[in-house]
């Protein structure tokens, strides 16, 4: 007992740490994003050079009256710390707002146009306005037009009536004599009123002064004087008039309050800064009597049903666990030791990664849910196979039988636990930061479960009696019982019908792929929350309000040098239902040509064209349709951007990197480890079987799964498969007689105990069913039943077939010494 007190206490310090684990945990995709990202590089160009706001929206629908409605929403944003609501008049202010400063250059060059014109107009006004004050003037000036040609005696200087001539005679030459008469009045007095008399009544005062204070047809005269035919309003107004101009050209964005208000329902938007915490969300989420959604409401949702689901993972895990062990042990003492050990794993596990968020690293919430099933499984086999093997030599009558158990057992597993962390640690040199993030959780729990499953299980036995282990049974657990005939019969049936079986695997295998092949992932939010938790209900009320979420594309360079592409992109997004701002385009309205609205959109070497998508932000019709986008070539940015670059890379980099590598150093260490080339390629198309197998089931039983868990399922079952195979090799190189014996003995004396851990192994997994998120649901049937297939079917049954038909070539080129 004195041997294990270092360990109770160590679990009792690090108790209250692992327990404050979930507090550690990282929800949105946020720390992973880095500038190898597209997106990313777009956002920054975005903020940095079109001061575009960096706040993340909150969308909130309240029922009740207007008022009502905003005065609860402003009782609780003070739970949101630099929070600003806007109401639905704000909004819709906003968008008219930034209508006008969007269409401004439109604008200045329509109002230019007209400002000569207007310029006529005012000089017009005011040249009538001084008439009418001195009509003498104007009375005066019509003598001169009309009195001269006449004959008349007209009183004017001399100079005056010298100019008037010239210009007469001049007109002429081309017009009649009242228009000539007409045209010599109105240059030389530079008054176009004159001409709106005649031969038969200038002379009249009444009818002057009449016709001074009545006149407005000055479209007639700026038509008459500039050839411009323009409206009374365009002269009058030109800024509203040019307004009015392009809003029929290009109409204002089409938003209503109906947007915003549906029935009893007002939808707010609460924008927050994009780092504002989920913990702050949620408890505004419970405050507010209301519905609410958007990219941070979901994360903060999946952190709150994490919290929830992770004691459940516990409780079932440790239940499902407790019950095998019973069944499989029917011993306390055994049991006590195993659960220790994956205590003292867990508590390790979660504590050195907390540690390590001292130095920048973030627990991504996936890797803290499955750290658990991880370390309890890992941790529990390889204390089953250090426990079992002790008991062997307990039976056989061992000298120091814990000695030769830690000596053999002790080092399979710790050959076994190093290649799992070889497999991880592959992970850890990928370009990915979300791989990197997720390898160091993995590596953390593959380390963690390999020491206490050996030191503690070693300290727990080393002062403890036979009868205490035996306990309440009289003696210990046979590791070789009458469940083994299973075993026999399997690996009996596995060589007699070797080729047979080899040639089932490879159909299999076949089929495996094609089902890996033609099944799709998604991105789904109600993956990782529930379908009925709020902010998913919320997607779908604010689908039928207002539900635009924005991409923004960036172009480098000048717009008009690409101008016909911007066009093209513009239209085909229009007509797949966006608004479009840009170059070439104005909402759903396109400019066949460049016009003065690109320079709005272009400031130092970039162009931006902003989309609005209608669907609510990651939704399925929003990510399909940024994939879209990004297809185009742009440089798309936005939280559906990022979400799809974070999603593609990673998945990218696995297959074409970390699985890869992964197999290269297992091929590697294993190969040195052995002395063999067979055995390592055996193995690892042993593990990509059940690999391929396992993903397979996921699809054919769920579908279209979330995008995370076929990764996840390989390289969970392509690293913890490695355990069971080692198990078996390590013991069949121990073994004596001719090859097919000696796998048939190996197989046998080890597969009680392969049976055992798999079945504790994917008991763990199976706890993960039991709560409410899809994904997790996913990975652990998955890797459960893989597990399982591995443990009933593979080991026992392919495993030895392989070895078989290889023979003597398994340990090529190394020598295996018999020790017959």
């Amino acid at each position: 007992m004195k041997y294990v007190i270092p360990w109770i206490l160590l679990m009792l310090l690090l108790a209250p740490i692992a327990l404050q684990a979930q507090n550690y945990f990282v929800y949105s995709d946020s720390p992973f994003l880095s500038s190898q990202y597209k997106s990313v590089v777009a956002e920054n160009i975005v903020k940095t050079y079109f001061n575009v706001s960096s706040e993340s929206d909150i969308y909130v629908i309240i029922n009740g009256t207007y008022n009502h409605s905003l005065d609860s929403l402003e009782n609780v944003t003070k739970y949101l710390p630099g929070a600003r609501i806007l109401t639905p008049y704000e909004i819709l202010k906003q968008y008219n707002e930034k209508y006008l400063e969007e269409i401004q250059p439109l604008l200045n060059e329509t109002e230019s146009k007209l400002t000569y014109a207007h310029m006529i107009f005012l000089n017009l006004t005011q040249l009538r306005s001084d008439l009418l004050k001195n009509i003498s003037t104007f009375l005066y000036q019509l003598n001169v037009t009309y009195g001269i040609p006449l004959g008349k005696n007209v009183n004017a200087p001399p100079q005056v009536i010298e100019e008037y001539k010239t210009y007469y005679l001049l007109a002429l030459n081309n017009q009649s004599t009242i228009n000539a008469s007409r045209l010599a009045g109105y240059l030389t007095f530079k008054d176009p009123y004159v001409i709106f008399f005649g031969f038969n009544n200038y002379t009249n005062k009444s009818l002057a002064i009449s016709f001074l204070k009545n006149f407005s047809n000055y479209s007639l005269l700026i038509y008459l004087l500039t050839g411009q035919k323009l409206p009374t309003d365009a002269l009058e107004d030109p800024g509203n008039f040019s307004l009015s101009l392009i809003e029929e050209q290009i109409p204002p964005p089409n938003l209503s309050l109906q947007e915003f208000h549906r029935n009893d329902s007002w939808l707010f938007i609460v924008q927050v800064p994009s780092n504002e915490s989920l913990n702050a969300v949620n408890l505004f989420m419970g405050k507010v009597n209301g519905i609410v959604t958007g990219h941070l409401p979901i994360y903060a949702q999946s952190e709150m049903y994490t919290d929830q689901n992770l004691r459940i993972i516990d409780f079932v895990t440790v239940t499902l666990v407790g019950i095998l062990l019973v069944l499989l042990l029917r011993s306390l003492a055994p049991i006590l030791i195993l659960v220790g050990s994956a205590v003292v794993g867990i508590e390790v596990a979660y504590a050195i990664l907390i540690f390590l968020g001292n130095f920048g690293y973030h627990i991504y919430y996936i890797s803290g849910l499955v750290i658990p099933p991880i370390v309890f499984g890992i941790a529990i086999d390889y204390s089953l196979l250090f426990i079992y093997r002790y008991f062997e030599e307990l039976r056989e009558g061992t000298k120091d039988p814990l000695k030769k158990a830690f000596r053999t057992a002790g080092r399979g597993a710790i050959f076994s636990g190093l290649s799992i962390t070889l497999a991880f640690l592959s992970f850890l040199i990928s370009s990915s930061p979300l791989l990197k993030n997720i390898g160091v959780a993995l590596t953390v729990s593959s380390i963690s479960s390999l020491l206490p499953s050996v030191l503690f299980t070693y300290s727990a036995l080393l002062g403890m009696s036979t009868k205490t282990l035996a306990f309440p049974r009289k003696n210990v657990p046979n590791p070789s019982d009458s469940r083994s005939k299973y075993l026999s019969f399997m690996v009996n049936l596995s060589i007699s019908k070797k080729y047979l079986v080899v040639l089932a695997m490879v159909v299999l295998s076949v089929l495996s792929i094609a089902v890996f092949m033609t099944h799709q992932t998604n991105v789904n939010a109600n993956e990782i929350v529930p379908s009925n938790a709020e902010s998913i209900v919320g997607l779908q009320e604010i689908s039928k309000m207002f539900n635009y979420s924005t991409d923004y594309g960036i172009l480098r360079g000048n717009p008009n040098s690409s101008y016909g592409y911007i066009l093209n992109i513009s239209k085909e997004a229009i007509d797949r239902g966006a608004l479009v701002y840009g170059p070439a385009s104005f909402g759903d309205k396109v400019f066949s040509s460049p016009s003065v609205l690109g320079n709005y959109f272009y400031r130092d070497g970039y162009t931006l064209i902003e989309f609005l998508i209608p669907y609510p932000v990651f939704s399925n019709g929003a990510i399909n349709f940024t994939k879209w986008i990004i297809s185009t070539n742009l440089l798309v940015g936005g939280s559906n951007a990022q979400r799809v670059d974070i999603v593609s890379n990673t998945v990218h980099v696995y297959y074409s990197f970390t699985l890869p590598m992964t197999i290269i150093l297992i091929l590697v260490y294993l190969g040195l480890l052995l002395r063999s080339i067979a055995l390592p390629v055996r193995l690892v198309l042993s593990l990509l079987f059940s690999s391929l197998v396992g993903v397979a089931v996921m699809f054919l039983v769920f579908g279209n799964t979330y995008w995370l868990s076929p990764l996840i399922v390989f390289a969970l079952l392509f690293s913890l498969g490695i355990d069971y195979d080692m198990f078996i090799v390590l013991r069949i190189k121990e073994e004596t007689g001719v090859e097919d014996e000696r796998v048939r003995k190996g197989v046998e004396k080890t597969g009680l105990v392969v049976t055992a851990a798999g079945l504790i192994l994917s008991g763990a997994f199976f706890s993960l069913v039991a709560v409410n998120m899809m994904f997790l649901r996913e990975i652990g049937f998955s890797v459960g039943f893989s597990i399982l297939f591995d443990t009933f079917i593979v080991r026992p049954l392919i495993v030895p077939a392989i070895m078989s038909i290889l023979g003597k070539y398994n340990w090529w080129p190394g020598i295996r010494k018999n020790r017959a």
